[in-house]
């Protein structure tokens, strides 16, 4: 199948500059955003909690929220799942602290009508998975069922006994006993059931942020060594270029619509990283192969040739996965919603960014080489200069038609600003023209 007529040509090389700029002003506004105004950081990153309940009667996603209203929490951290006839919501607080001061007070004060004043030296709370509170108290040591009886009528707390010295911990009921409580009482009547619960502290949700950005550089990185051993040192900056552009304007539409940036977004940003990455290796196979071809043509022309041809296959390929990803966005629910998005937005900027960016970037490589080739060859030390003399000391000969040998001697292997495969190319072109007028010589 042939979307593309055999023999057009598309001059994708010569519209390489307003490429650039298009791009480069979309890159920067998407840094821009995410540094200034700052992504929608889900609960995995900033820590939180996040219930799912099922109501087995019919219940309206609004009435969960007005409860959540009545509960001093965001109505938009209710979301729900699956189909609407399932009446199945998952619940987000991204206050870790929430409810914890109004409970922490009332235990201190029941520790103090049981103990005295007094009793308290020092607390500390620690609002990790599984908030706790570490009570230092004066006197002689108490056993922990008497602070237990104490805290009478503290709903889930529980104390349990501490490695230091007169020292005990509370541990206090998570923040989802609370809000199934409120939800329970709202709905009186309905049969509610908890499907599950799931807590990350926010040292935890930091960690998990710092990894994730740092399997994204830790990809990049070795994809450029990928690239460079694979094909060439010129073809490697262009595959990350391209890379980091469609990661970076995807991040950018993210903070724009406020979507959630969590641990399936960073999925979502690997994924676009290979999908990417092997469009741009397809295109950079034909590359080499018309390199290797047609040694003598102009490289910009090469490696437009080389893009129209492979074209087809490139626009087959987005648009396959587009509509795949199209199914994922409208019809696989609030859950995956996040993911497909990413993945089509992916789909449509890697496409653009392997023709109008990696592919160009060749170009600029190859014009620099010969620059880069006389910086690096200062370093090189004296061995290497005596390695490339002997190279161009080299002599061969030719037979003329007696059969008399003619040394002929070659050209040197690396000239100042040249490198060696076109001192090779020139090398073997003045074999040629030697070779030809030996054989035009008369005997």
């Amino acid at each position: 199948m042939q979307f593309i007529k055999p023999g057009t040509t598309f001059d994708f090389v010569g519209n390489r500059r307003i490429a650039a700029i298009i791009s480069g002003l979309l890159v920067v506004a998407s840094l821009l955003l995410f540094f200034v105004k700052g992504p929608n950081w889900g609960i995995d990153f900033t820590g939180g909690t996040e219930i799912q309940v099922k109501f087995e009667q019919p219940t309206e996603i609004g009435d969960v929220r007005d409860v959540l209203t009545q509960l001093e929490l965001s109505n938009d951290a209710v979301q729900q799942v699956g189909a609407e006839t399932d009446y199945r919501y998952i619940i987000r607080i991204q206050d870790t602290t929430y409810g914890a001061d109004e409970l922490r007070d009332d235990i201190l004060g029941k520790l103090e009508n049981r103990f005295g004043e007094d009793w308290i030296a020092e607390t500390s709370f620690d609002a990790q998975i599984g908030a706790r509170l570490l009570v230092r108290y004066t006197g002689d040591s108490v056993p922990i069922e008497q602070v237990q009886m104490a805290l009478t009528g503290v709903e889930g707390a529980k104390v349990a006994d501490s490695p230091d010295d007169n020292t005990v911990q509370v541990k206090l009921p998570g923040v989802s006993a609370k809000v199934q409580k409120a939800i329970e009482g709202a709905f009186d009547g309905r049969d509610m059931t908890v499907e599950k619960t799931d807590q990350v502290g926010p040292k935890v949700g930091g960690e998990l942020r710092r990894k994730g950005f740092l399997a994204i550089a830790a990809t990049l990185a070795l994809i450029l060594v990928y690239v460079a051993f694979r094909f060439d040192l010129a073809f490697a900056p262009g595959a990350v270029l391209a890379l980091f552009h469609d990661v970076s304007i995807v991040v950018g539409i993210f903070v724009i619509t406020r979507h959630e940036f969590n641990l399936p977004m960073i999925g979502a940003l690997l994924t676009i990283i290979g999908y990417s990455l092997n469009d741009t290796i397809v295109i950079y196979d034909r590359i080499r192969e018309n390199m290797r071809r047609y040694r003598r043509a102009d490289t910009a022309r090469l490696i437009n040739d080389s893009i129209n041809e492979t074209m087809t296959r490139t626009l087959a390929t987005s648009f396959t996965t587009g509509i795949a990803m199209l199914a994922f966005l409208f019809l696989g629910g609030p859950v995956i919603e996040t993911f497909a998005l990413a993945i089509l937005l992916g789909v449509v900027f890697g496409t653009y960014s392997t023709i109008f960016v990696a592919s160009p970037t060749i170009l600029i490589m190859e014009d620099l080489r010969p620059h880069l080739s006389r910086l690096v060859a200062p370093l090189a030390g004296d061995s290497e200069d005596e390695e490339d003399g002997e190279e161009g000391a080299m002599v061969t000969t030719t037979v003329d038609e007696d059969g008399v040998e003619t040394p002929v001697a070659a050209a040197p292997a690396a000239k100042k600003g040249m490198t060696r495969a076109e001192a090779r190319r020139r090398r073997r072109k003045e074999l040629r023209e030697a070779a030809a007028s030996g054989s035009e010589t008369p005997g």
